[in-house]
C-alpha cells in the first residue's frame, strides 16, 4: 500500500497523452456524478467544490519533471475538464446553455493554476520550504473538510464521504510526498492547528436561520393558488409562495445558510420561471432572474 502511494505522488510518467486524458476522464466522471447523483450526496459535490481537483492536480505536479512542465500540463487538465464537465450536462439540465453561468469561476481557477502549480512543484523538494507550500492546500481541505462536518452533523449523512474524503486526504498527502521528518512535523502541525481553529469557528460562530421575502411582480409571475416552488439546493434554503389576506404575492425565503440558490417557479400549465436568491453571512439577500 506504502509502495502504491509513493508511485501515485512521483512514479507515474505523466506524458501529455497522459495529462490530456486524465482531464477527460475527469471531466466524464464529474459530469455524471453531476446529472445522475441528487444534490446533497457527496459524490455529487466533485462538480462544485474543489477537494477532488486538488488530489488530481497534485498528482499531476508530483510526477512532472520541471515547475514549467508542472505549471503546463495542469493548466491544460483543467483548461479541457472544466467546460466539459459544463457540456456534458447541459442536455440534461433544465439551465440548458445557462450552466456555462457557473463556468468563470472554475476559468479563474484554471488561470490560478499556471503560478499555483509553478510553486507546487517545489514540494518535491521535500523540505520545511515544501511543507509550507503544500499546507496551503492541506489548510483549504481542513477548511472545507470542517464544513462538510458541520453539514453532516446538521443533516446526516449528507457529506459524510466527503469530509472522510477531505480529512484522509491531508495525511495521505503528507505521508505520500514528503519522507522528510521536519516537512512532516511541519505540515501536520499546521493542518492540525488549522483543523481546530476551524472547529472552534464553527463551535462559536451563531448559526443563520431567517425568513426573508420578495413580492413577485405578478406581471412577469402570473402567480395564483395553482403556482408551486422548488429549489435546487435545500440545505441553502427552502421557498414558499404565499399570499397575505387581499395582498400581493410573496416569496417566503427560509435561509439556512450564506450562498446562492436557483428557485424554479412552475404555473398551473406547467410554465416555469428560473430565478436566484442569494443571501450573504450579513442576512443581506437579492433576488434575480436567470
Amino acid at each position: 500500500m506504502n509502495h502504491m502511494i509513493r508511485k501515485l505522488f512521483g512514479g507515474i510518467k505523466m506524458t501529455w497523452k497522459v495529462t490530456i486524458a486524465f482531464a477527460v476522464i475527469a471531466g466524464v466522471f464529474t459530469a455524471v456524478m453531476a446529472i445522475w447523483v441528487p444534490d446533497g450526496n457527496s459524490f455529487h459535490q466533485i462538480a462544485v467544490t474543489l477537494e477532488a481537483w486538488i488530489l488530481c492536480a497534485i498528482v499531476i505536479i508530483t510526477n512532472c519533471e520541471t515547475p514549467k512542465e508542472a505549471a503546463l500540463k495542469t493548466f491544460v487538465f483543467f483548461l479541457i475538464s472544466q467546460p466539459l464537465v459544463y457540456l456534458l450536462q447541459v442536455p440534461f439540465s433544465w439551465m440548458g446553455w445557462r450552466l456555462f453561468m457557473y463556468y468563470p469561476y472554475w476559468f479563474r481557477i484554471t488561470l490560478l493554476t499556471l503560478p499555483a502549480a509553478f510553486i507546487g512543484w517545489h514540494v518535491k523538494k521535500d523540505n520545511i520550504l515544501s511543507a509550507l507550500i503544500l499546507s496551503l492546500m492541506l489548510v483549504l481541505l481542513a477548511f472545507l473538510g470542517v464544513s462538510y462536518a458541520q453539514d453532516t452533523w446538521r443533516h446526516f449523512p449528507n457529506y459524510f464521504i466527503s469530509a472522510l474524503f477531505c480529512f484522509g486526504q491531508i495525511p495521505l498527502l503528507i505521508f505520500g510526498i514528503f519522507r522528510n521528518k521536519k516537512a512532516i512535523l511541519t505540515a501536520s502541525v499546521i493542518s492540525i492547528a488549522a483543523t481546530v481553529l476551524f472547529v472552534a469557528q464553527v463551535l462559536t460562530a451563531p448559526s443563520m436561520n431567517a425568513n426573508i421575502y420578495f413580492q413577485l411582480d405578478e406581471e412577469k409571475y402570473p402567480t395564483d393558488v395553482s403556482f408551486t416552488v422548488r429549489v435546487e439546493n435545500a440545505n441553502i434554503s427552502t421557498a414558499e409562495i404565499r399570499r397575505a389576506p387581499d395582498g400581493p404575492w410573496v416569496l417566503c425565503m427560509m435561509i439556512r445558510e450564506p450562498g446562492e440558490n436557483a428557485v424554479i417557479l412552475t404555473d398551473g400549465d406547467g410554465n416555469e420561471y428560473f430565478i436566484v436568491v442569494a443571501c450573504d453571512e450579513d442576512g443581506h439577500a437579492e433576488m434575480r432572474e436567470l
